[in-house]
């Protein structure tokens, strides 16, 4: 074992000397080092795992901007002091003015430096922010997304991308979040909807067989793409299978890391930073349990993070005297998440932000009660769950929808046009003629799932949700049915069969994360700067503490920190509040 001391004799491959090391390869890793290269610095990224792009490759690829110029271009009027409104209401008193004002002042300058300095064509969005009813609150404008992009962006580097995991695609074909995601759900009930499906899934089939994989990237997929093409163009060397495993500390500074290259001990020596980006420690059950406000242990929580996210980053910075800061309400970005079974035996997981809030489905914890708006946005949704004294253990929740709602939207993992025999001999979806039927199957008191589906339909059947409200934010409209008769989000459970799903209370990040100032510098417990070290991404703690304003709320912060990061060390940010 290295001790983390430059001056220790140790056996090791030889040095490599650089002026930034970026740990992880995700937007917030790859938006530092580009950012970092384009400022004249000689530039290294070392990523643990064998495929780049991390947690962001398998994301919506969203990314939250207030103010950005591409809202303003389409005449959606958000003048600085609207988003200090809009933060202000969402974070109460953890608003951190040093944190929020440079965050909205820089983030705007970090779209416009990609876009028009890199090359990254950045688009405006229909996604609305999560809490319509906050003042600031807009309906779109803020959410962006990269435009989708052919694979041949990479080249031969394109066998290095993270693919997206079986869950999170269709046959291994991703899809966007934006209109061909509505195009799928309508599939056999719309003409147009049909025949773009068709042409979408032929394309990929010629693409699998003439190329081995899917050309069309969309989502965190293309803006990984994107950005590591950026990156290599610049001739920035980007080292897969190489997890850096210790600091080198040198006269009271991080002066580098040790990095396990292909199995051979190099020495990572900076002449400027270490910058972490290694994804955070959601990944990590042990550190998890300790901070998550329910219970995090394997087989009660689930993750999205990539595979490798389990802490490096925080023990690194822990043994140069950096801390986690974890007194937040909700450490976790939450997601419903369940878990599906493959027919080879192995296990994978899909998230439910699309289906939750559709009419139609209803979410009820093991007593057999609603406990939320199903149309909420997913955070609040798990963080409810979480919140509630009847949540049991593991934490989670049933989603039930009737048939109706089925043969239109799926559940989870669940599709209406593929068999269901599978999944539900594997005990992944619930399907039963009745109510009673469907609780019985589920360990659920069939009386009292009986009257609160009874209650809900007695409203539903003129669109309305009284007890929760379902139905009545822009938010919920936007992933609602607008072509639905009663309301968006609201519509009864009437039609047999009845089915349900188990859904886990998990997460696709961590907000808990390093403490780090307004230029992403790690501090100590007592508020000083850990030299030479930053942090950016899931390793640092969320500037929302626990809140989740809108669609790109992780990717936001950290393509934003990694670019103010980048300019301080290369002394280009003197002007940064």
């Amino acid at each position: 074992m290295f001790n983390t001391h430059a001056n220790d004799r140790v056996e090791y491959g030889g040095d490599h000397w650089c002026d930034v090391l970026i740990v992880g390869s995700g937007a917030g890793g790859l938006a530092t080092a580009i950012t970092a290269r384009m400022a004249g610095l000689d530039v290294l990224v070392v990523e643990k795992a064998p495929v780049f792009g991390g947690t962001t490759a398998a994301s919506g690829g969203y990314v939250w901007i207030p103010g950005n110029s591409l809202a303003a271009k389409a005449g959606v009027e958000d003048d600085i002091e609207n988003c200090r409104r809009y933060l202000q209401a969402e974070l109460g008193n953890a608003y951190d003015e040093a944190l929020i004002e440079t965050y909205l002042a820089r983030g705007p300058q970090m779209i416009d430096f990609f876009m028009n300095e890199v090359g990254v064509p950045f688009i405006s969005t229909k996604m609305p922010d999560y809490h319509s009813k906050q003042p600031g609150a807009l309906d779109h404008g803020r959410s962006l997304q990269v435009e989708p992009v052919n694979a041949r962006i990479l080249g031969a580097e394109l066998r290095r991308l993270r693919p997206l995991p079986r869950e999170l695609s269709l046959f291994g074909m991703g899809i966007s979040s934006g209109s061909d995601l509505s195009h799928f759900y309508k599939v056999g009930r719309s003409v147009r909807s049909t025949l773009r499906v068709a042409s979408l899934l032929l394309k990929y089939g010629y693409d699998t067989v003439r190329y081995g994989r899917g050309q069309a990237l969309v989502n965190g997929n293309a803006l990984v793409a994107r950005l590591a093409s950026a990156l290599f163009r610049l001739g920035t060397p980007l080292w897969t299978f190489s997890p850096a495993t210790e600091l080198i500390l040198e006269n009271g500074r991080v002066a580098g890391t040790i990095v396990n290259r292909n199995g051979r001990l190099v020495r990572v020596r900076t002449r400027r930073a270490v910058v972490l980006s290694s994804g955070g420690f959601a990944q990590n059950t042990e550190r998890r349990s300790k901070i998550y406000s329910h219970p995090a242990l394997e087989g009660e929580h689930i993750s999205l993070t990539a595979p490798g996210n389990v802490g490096d980053g925080a023990r690194m910075a822990e043994s140069a005297g950096g801390y986690v800061a974890s007194g937040i309400p909700n450490a976790g970005a939450w997601m419903p998440i369940s878990r599906v079974p493959h027919p080879d035996g192995t296990v994978g997981a899909i998230i439910h932000s699309v289906n939750q809030g559709k009419p139609g489905v209803i979410a009820v914890l093991r007593n057999g009660q609603r406990f939320a708006d199903e149309s909420m946005s997913y955070h609040d949704m798990v963080a409810r769950m979480i919140a509630s004294p009847e949540r049991g253990r593991p934490t989670g929740a049933f989603l039930i929808c009737d048939h109706n709602a089925f043969s239109k939207y799926g559940l989870g993992y669940a599709k209406p046009f593929l068999s269901t025999k599978a999944l539900i001999e594997a005990g992944y979806l619930y399907k039963a003629e009745s109510i009673a039927a469907l609780a019985s199957q589920i360990g659920v008191d069939p009386d009292e799932l009986g009257k609160t589906v009874s209650n809900y339909n007695q409203n539903a059947m003129s669109g309305k949700d009284p007890e929760f409200g379902k139905g009545t934010t822009t938010y919920g409209h936007y992933l609602g049915d607008a072509s639905n008769p009663y309301n968006p989000n609201v519509a009864p459970l009437t039609k047999a069969p009845f089915y349900a799903v188990w859904v886990y209370a998990g997460d696709i990040g961590n907000f808990a994360g390093l403490k780090a100032d307004q230029y992403g510098r790690v501090l100590t417990p007592e508020g000083t700067v850990v030299s030479g070290l930053y942090a950016v991404g899931n390793d640092r703690a969320s500037i929302f503490c626990g809140r989740y304003p809108g669609g790109g709320s992780l990717i936001g912060p950290a393509m934003t920190f990694g670019f103010i990061a980048a300019r301080h060390i290369a002394g280009a940010a003197s002007d940064i509040p």
